[in-house]
């Protein structure tokens, strides 16, 4: 077993002989055996065991026999203990699903501050199996058919080319001690019906399923591989990257033969579920506007886009002005605030920069966030008065930009729009004699 074993680390590069490696041991056969293989091939390596509290003195003496086996081998030994049932009902999820967060997380808390290079688990190709089917029965798309990675991270699964029955038959020839996990045995949970009842079952009509089955994961990896690369190159056809936004063309995702699987593929980069892509999808004949939110980001559906940006907290949406504040920063844009001498000033080309007339204002101003029922009289328009939501159509700036577009207002009139256009009334004339320089130093819209 132990040359096997070695040749599957090598074809997968998995670690050096020479890396120092934490094993997650929890004293059943699969890690004990993984130990005895490591302890063998002459690895550096350390025990690590969790104690999840979830069977009362059998925990505790499972503990007690990774601590001796540690000894025996003169290995280093780490141990935790965890309320896996008070942290599940803390936490909202399955004692199952709060068992591997707590270990996987604890485990590399271990390796990084004691220098391992690598965590290494005992899954084999039985757990392989059991992982696809309970992914099929649950609902999967491509990559829930590939099972259990070789090495993921810093994580390294060594024996995935053993199969249970290896591993006790080598157990037993090498007279090697382990803990019986009861538990085992319960078809409480589903991956210990799948073990205890359907796949025996199989294999009354199919003998030879499990290898069948495995060789079908391998091919279903190639083909996953193959998935992968045709998505990677899609993504590049149908999205643009901005500074701080992603932005995905509608029209050419329609011309694919599996944009909804493509569209999944880009947004649950970005937190999406399935469930969730699926509404995205549908939504793309509705009317622009529609929001959709994962925890970390948002999509804004446009005329013809979908816009992602990731999801913060609102700035400030009020902020006052006086006549001696000089500089105002938001999440968008700096505005620098300058005050000079109408003789001699040039007003500049740039459109951006907005040069009032300081003795028209009423300070303090107030910067906001324009709203829905605002109006100006764009300079130029000879007063003509203007929805400001109907110069952003005219302007036909995206939706997910008008939700940037600030505005100064001088007592109840607003005196411009930020990085935009001025009102009349607050032009610089002739009878000037002190202008407001407002310059942002980025372009918002």
């Amino acid at each position: 077993m132990l040359p096997e074993v070695l040749s599957f680390i090598a074809k997968h590069k998995l670690f050096a002989p020479k890396e120092p490696v934490l094993l997650a041991v929890s004293g059943g056969v699969d890690s004990t055996v993984l130990a005895y293989l490591f302890k063998a091939a002459g690895f550096r390596f350390a025990l690590a065991h969790i104690n999840f509290r979830l069977r009362a003195e059998d925990s505790e003496a499972d503990e007690h026999f990774v601590k001796n086996l540690a000894q025996e081998m003169s290995v280093p030994f780490f141990s935790t203990a965890f309320d896996t049932q008070q942290i599940a009902s803390e936490r909202k999820i399955s004692i199952q699903m709060a068992a591997r967060e707590l270990r996987y997380e604890w485990l590399e808390q271990v390796r990084r501050e004691n220098g391992y290079h690598f965590i290494a688990t005992a899954h084999h190709c039985d757990d392989q199996v059991e992982t696809v089917m309970l992914n099929m029965f649950r609902g999967t798309g491509i990559h829930g058919l590939q099972g259990i990675k070789a090495k993921h991270g810093k994580v390294i699964r060594p024996m995935l080319t053993c199969s249970k029955n290896e591993i006790l038959s080598f157990a037993r020839s090498e007279r090697i001690a382990f803990r019986e996990d009861a538990s085992n045995k319960k078809t409480d949970y589903d991956r210990n019906k799948i073990r205890l009842e359907i796949i025996p079952a199989i294999e009354q009509f199919y003998p030879a399923f499990k290898s069948v089955f495995q060789e079908n994961i391998s091919r279903w990896n190639d083909a996953g591989h193959l998935y992968d690369a045709q998505v990677g190159l899609q993504k590049k056809k149908l999205i643009a990257y901005g500074k701080n936004e992603v932005v995905i063309s509608i029209p050419r995702l329609r011309l694919q033969s599996a944009a909804a699987a493509i569209l999944y593929e880009i947004l649950k980069e970005y937190g999406f579920s399935p469930e969730q892509s699926a509404f995205v999808h549908a939504a793309f004949d509705a009317q622009p506007g529609k929001v959709f939110y994962s925890s970390t980001h948002r999509i804004l559906k446009d005329r013809n886009q979908l816009i992602i940006t990731a999801r913060q907290e609102e700035s400030s949406t009020a902020i006052y002005i006086s006549g001696q504040t000089r500089s105002i920063r938001t999440d968008a844009f700096e505005l620098l605030i300058s005050v000079h001498q109408a003789e001699g000033f040039k007003l500049p080309k740039d459109q951006l920069i907005a040069c009032l007339n300081y003795e028209m204002l009423q300070f303090p101003l107030l910067m906001r966030k324009w709203k829905t029922g605002d109006y100006f009289y764009p300079l130029g328009m000879k007063s003509k008065k203007k929805k400001i939501s109907d110069y952003l159509i005219d302007k036909k700036m995206p939706l997910h930009k008008k939700e940037h577009v600030w505005v100064i207002q001088s007592g109840d009139r607003i005196a411009c729009i930020i990085g935009e256009r001025i009102d009349e009334r607050f032009k610089v004339t002739a009878a000037t004699g002190k202008i407001l320089v407002l310059t942002p130093s980025m372009k918002i819209n």
